[in-house]
Formats: C-alpha cells, structure tokens, sequence
C-alpha cells in the first residue's frame, strides 16, 4: 500500500518563488531533474519530485536503476540467483561468480613458465599478471619469453651496452655488449683468487706485489723496491763553461743518468767582459758583454785613451784558458792571441760511470778545470746481471731416506735476485712401511710400527687359534683386527688363523664357514684363502678362496659336505699382495665357524 504523506505547506513572503514544504513519513518533495537532486537519503527523483519509493510488485513500478525485491524498490543489482546470470549467485544485492569467495584472495598462475597471481573480485579471479608466453624471445626485456631456458637467445645486443650480473665468487658484476655479444660478468669488487699474486711497476723502474687473501681480495701493495734513480726519460740541465753554455743529461729505460752531453757554448762571451779599440788618434772606444754573453755595441771613441805601444791585455778564455794581446806601436789593441793552457773540462761539468750491481758513480770538474774524483757508487742493486746462486732445500731431518737438495736463483737485469727455484734432488718424509727396515718417515727408526697381537701368526703352524663357545671351544663366531707388518714379499706378507669347527646335526639344513675381509687400508690387496686340515694348508691346497683385485672387500661362504663328516681344524690365510704395509691401520677380518 502506498503511504499517504502529509504535506505541511507554509506561506513565504512574496519574494520566495515557491513554497517550502517538509514531509512526514520520509518524502521531502522538493522539485527534482535527476536522483543527484535529491541530496541521497534514501530520496529518488520520482515524477520530478524528491521521494522515497513505495512498495512495488514489479521492477517497472521502480524508479529508473532500482529493483523490486521483497514488495518494496532497493538500489541493488539483484534480488536473488535468479536476477543473475546462470553460473552466478546474489550476494548482498550483488551478482557474484562462484569461481572464488573471497575478495582480495590472491593465488599463483602461469603464463607457459612465467610465474604470477590472481585476485578474486566479486567471485571472478582476474587475469593472470604474469608475462605472456611468446613464440619468440622479445630482446633486452630480461624475460625468457618463449620458455625455453634462455633470455634474449638469438638477440644481438647494442655495442658498448652494460647490465648487472652476479659472479659465482664476487658478487655484483656487470656485462658488457662486444659485437653484439654479452661479455662474461666481470665483479665491481677487486676480487681475486685465494693464493693469487700480481706484480706492476712502480716508481723509478721498480716493482711491487700484492697477493690475494683468503676472502676473495687482493692485500696492500708492497712497498716498491729496485728502484733506479730517476724517472725513465727524465732530462736534467745544468749551466757550464763559461759563456752562457749548459749540458743535458736523460734518465734511460733503466731508470738510470746517461752521460751529460759536452758543453754547449751558448754565447760569444762572459757577462760583464770588456772588449777595446782604438780609434781617432790614440782614441779608445769599449763594448760589454751582456747578461745573454752577447757582445753590445761598441763605445763612442774617446780621444786620447789608446793603448801606449807594446802594453798588453789578457782574459778567460776555453776551459779556465788565457788569451793574450798587445798594443800596436800606433797606440791599437792587436787581435787576441789563441787560448792557452786550457783545462780538461769545464768548472762544475759532470760525469757519471757505470758501478757495481746496476749502480752510477759521479765526478764533477773543479773550479780549475780538472776532474775531481768519482764519488761513491749510489742506487745499486743485489747483484751482478747472470750471476747465480746455490742453496741447500728439502727436509729438515737428514736421517732414514731423507735427503737435502739443492735450488738457484739468478740475477736479473735490474741487478736484483729472482725467486729461489725449485728443489731438487730433495726426498722427504713419507708415512712408514712396516715391515721392509727403511726409515721412510725419517725418524731414525727401521719400523716405527709394533707387531700386532695375533703375531707370530705367519705359517700353518703358527697360526693364531680363535675359540668358539662349544665344549672344545670349537667354531668361534667373532672379529679381528689385525694389521699387515709387511708388504709382499717381505718378512711377514700374510697372517694365518685357525679355529676347529664340528660337524653338527641341522636337520638337513647344511652348515657354512662364512669369512669376511673388510676395511683395508689405502693402497692394500688383501686375499682371503680356506683350507680344511692342517694337510691341505701346509700344501696350499685351497678349501675356498676370495681373489679380489684391489682393496675391495673379500668374502668366502664356504657349504659343508653332505657325503663325508666336516669335523677338522681349520686354516684361514689372509695374504697381502701389495707392495706395502700398514702398521697403523688395522683390517677387519670376521669369522663364522661350522654353523
């Protein structure tokens, strides 16, 4: 039934267009376009008034975008399953798929073998996330787009390009694209190898080293040693002589000076030297040597101040030299005589020689022009170039089969000893072989190693006799350790064990004699041999054997005879077919009598 609103209408002044009117019951009536009109509230837009709906039997009785469920009009997209589609269910007045329950629920998926998620959304799980599988690989994406192991297969990368990778040792690395090819992954770090080393230059043609340690880095550098003294190629100037002249000198590869060059005469004469001539009539007019041991111009002639005849002039000249000239008998200064009584080399020239062990020894000219002295000889090395070294290497014990050997080392060209070399000729200690009198360990002792407890044990007749719980102490049930004293050939090569067995009743079911050879040592052939009676072990005629190359285990399961009685003694032989034996290591030997 359709409620009946009771409209309460006040008058406005008249400059109100319209009425206000309020409801009871809920409507509010207020003029409406759209439902937006009517504030919410549960208010719809309905005949161009602001109302709530009233009952309804049918969706069509219902404002545009409501339903009629349970007699009255509901802003839902359904009422119950039937309003929606056939795979879906209403829930809370909305359809939902019935694919999931719960939203926001997420699960895994995949793309061929691209892992992703899905969320469920109103009962629906959405698309899975994960890359799209492609039938071929899409280049630099970092996806194996086809599946099949491999990223970028087939692709060639940009030149030069670099991307992040991970070394197996190091770390974060990087590869670099050469020629369209991924290089390998080379670590950011500066990782190295455990028990690496490196060498470089250093300094004045020295050299340092570095070694790797046990994480994976490489230790300080050395300090460089070897050095020369001076930078290769370096060039050193200094003046000489006496006008304005110098002389180089050029650090060689070696990191050592080369000889100075001779004397270059830079000028024609000494700073402040005075020339004269004469002029006019017994004049005289003077030039002065520069600061670049360049002549200036001549004087203006001053009368009057010429030479007087025969008066005479001298001056340095060459290496701590004199130069002579005489007055004319027409008051003129004569040409300078040649330069006498010169020296051998200019003040404050240098020389330098090769000295022992890569070293250079100077000498420098004196003030009057003679070679002074050589000086020590400075930066030398360790020794001569191709001179070589002996020393005794090896063990520290000379006793037993030890013995010193010898290793060398040589001069390199830098003057400085290389490594020692290998030791040869050295022998040093090795474990002991018991049984063959050589001191292998180097102790002073033959055979540090002790016989076992089983010994003497080495024929049929000394065999070690093993008891058993019956009423003579026959067939024994038990293990021994003994050990191999000797190796083939030598004085105790196999061991004997015997033990009396009684042929019992089973009630048809036969009696073994079961031996098993385990756990040998390194390097050791043992065999298993079983004879019955003491006749057939001192012919060697064999009841059962076990022959196994190698250190491998051995084993005899030995059946009685039916047809003849099985009481006697008897002989377990246990051979050694090495060339070695093991005092320290014992065997595992079990025993199963007649049982």
């Amino acid at each position: 039934m359709r409620r009946l609103a009771i409209i309460i209408c006040v008058a406005l002044p008249v400059f109100v267009a319209m009425s206000s009117c309020s409801t009871e019951g809920g409507d509010d009536y207020s003029p409406c376009v759209v439902d937006g009109d009517c504030g919410g509230g549960g208010l719809f837009c309905v005949n161009g008034v602001c109302q709530k709906p009233a009952g309804c039997a049918t969706d069509a009785e219902c404002p545009t975008g409501l339903r009629c469920c349970g007699g009255s009009c509901d802003a839902v997209e359904c009422c119950d399953d039937a309003g929606c589609g056939q795979t879906e269910m209403c829930k809370a007045g909305a359809c939902w798929g019935t694919q999931c329950m719960i939203n926001g629920e997420q699960k895994g998926c995949y793309n061929g073998c691209h892992a992703g998620s899905q969320t469920c959304q109103q009962g629906y799980w959405t698309t899975c996330d994960a890359p799209e599988y492609m039938a071929s690989e899409i280049c630099e994406d970092g996806i194996d787009n086809n599946c099949n192991g491999e990223i970028d297969e087939g692709c060639l990368c940009p030149e030069g390009l670099t991307k992040d990778c991970m070394t197996e040792l190091c770390g974060a690395g990087v590869r670099t694209c050469v020629g369209g090819v991924w290089g390998e992954c080379v670590a950011l770090s500066d990782c190295c190898t455990p028990g690496e080393s490196e060498e470089e230059p250093c300094g004045s043609c020295g050299t340092r080293s570095r070694a790797c340690a046990e994480t994976f880095s490489w230790e300080q550098w050395t300090e460089c040693t070897g050095e020369g003294m001076c930078p290769a190629g370096e060039v050193e100037t200094q003046p000489c002589g006496t006008a304005c002249g110098e002389q180089t000198r050029t650090c060689d590869a070696a990191c050592l000076w080369g000889d100075w060059t001779p004397c270059g005469q830079g000028g024609v004469c000494l700073p402040g030297e005075k020339e004269e001539m004469e002029c006019g009539n017994c004049g005289l007019q003077e030039k002065f040597c520069g600061d670049d041991c360049y002549w200036a111009p001549w004087g203006d002639c001053v009368e009057g101040a010429g030479c007087s005849a025969g008066e005479t002039q001298t001056k340095e000249c060459g290496n701590c030299g004199t130069a002579t000239k005489s007055c004319t008998m027409d008051c003129q200064w004569g040409d300078w005589g040649s330069c006498q009584g010169e020296g051998v080399c200019a003040p404050g020239e240098k020389q330098s020689e090769s000295c022992d062990f890569c070293g250079v020894k100077e000498r420098t000219c004196s003030p009057g022009c003679a070679w002074g002295n050589y000086g020590s000889c400075q930066a030398g090395g360790e020794c001569t170039p191709g001179q070589s070294q002996e020393q005794a290497c090896g063990p520290s014990s000379s006793q037993g089969n030890c013995k010193q050997g010898e290793q060398q080392r040589s001069c390199n060209a830098s003057c400085m000893w290389n490594n020692w070399g290998s030791c040869l000729g050295a022998v040093y200690p090795e474990n002991e072989i018991c049984g063959d009198n050589i001191d292998q360990n180097c102790n002073g002792m033959g055979d540090d190693g002790d016989p076992d407890e089983y010994e003497n044990n080495d024929s049929c007749d000394t065999c070690y006799m093993l008891y058993g719980t019956g009423p003579d102490g026959e067939d024994p049930e038990t293990t021994v350790y003994p050990t191999f004293d000797s190796a083939k050939g030598g004085s105790d090569p196999a061991d004997y064990f015997c033990f009396k067995g009684a042929d019992d009743i089973n009630w048809g079911l036969p009696e073994h004699v079961i031996i098993e050879l385990t756990n040998q040592p390194v390097g050791i052939d043992g065999d298993v041999i079983l004879y019955k009676g003491y006749s057939a072990c001192s012919s060697g005629t064999a009841t059962s054997a076990n022959i196994v190359v190698g250190g491998g285990d051995e084993k005899i399961d030995w059946q009685e005879n039916f047809n003849s009685p099985d009481d006697d003694t008897y002989y377990i032989k246990v051979e050694n077919w090495s060339n070695k034996g093991n005092c320290d290591w014992p065997y595992t030997l079990f025993i199963k009598g007649l049982k």
